[in-house]
């Protein structure tokens, strides 16, 4: 007599034939030369991808060597953490603005900042009995005429009768700097003092 088929013999005669089908296509596509020609040039031309990416990705991260020259040369060669290594300068710096009470003098201390920080500086006036003076107002800039930089202000705010404080002041390269002093006691009564001092 004739025996119903066995569909788990079936099902699983039907996956065998179903995986050879797949094998021998697998096979024929991979012999064909234009498809692995063509797979070929694809990893490759993500292979270069990859390494352009890279390449960039170094390139945008590094300083331009021009950059540094250019920091170099306005330096004279030094490196820019010279003022870690500067000194704290004080300069006393007599004037008279000629009018009433226009005698006196000013005490600067520059206290250099680190390589991440700028200098700080101080200003004291005192009248001619050596008594803190308060004026209307007092300006500071600092000129390198030999690289040709400045006039740069620094901003002094009064933090006490006859004391004025500058925080943020950054001259780019150590040398030989003109300092300014512009003092006024009146509003008409005015001086400019002209002081060289060494940074760095």
């Amino acid at each position: 007599r004739n025996l119903a088929p066995d569909p788990a013999r079936a099902a699983q005669l039907a996956r065998q034939q179903a995986a050879l089908d797949s094998a021998r296509t697998k096979r024929e596509r991979d012999a064909d030369p234009e498809r692995l020609g063509l797979r070929r040039s694809v990893l490759a031309e993500a292979a270069v991808a990859a390494v352009v990416l890279v390449v960039t990705t170094v390139l945008t991260a590094t300083e331009p060597a021009r950059t540094e020259e250019a920091v170099k040369a306005a330096s004279g060669g030094q490196s820019a953490t010279a003022s870690t290594t500067a000194r704290p300068q004080a300069l006393t710096i007599p004037f008279d603005t000629g009018g009433p009470h226009g005698k006196g003098t000013a005490r600067l201390d520059l206290a250099p900042g680190s390589s991440t920080a700028a200098n700080t500086l101080q200003l004291r006036l005192a009248d001619s009995s050596g008594k803190a003076m308060d004026v209307p107002e007092v300006k500071i800039s600092f000129t390198q005429k030999a690289k040709k930089l400045g006039p740069l202000p620094a901003v002094p705010r009064q933090v006490g009768k006859g004391r004025w404080r500058a925080s943020g002041v950054r001259l780019p390269v150590p040398g030989q700097w003109q300092l300014s002093l512009v003092v006024r006691t009146s509003d008409i009564d005015q001086v400019t003092e002209i002081k060289n001092v060494k940074i760095g």
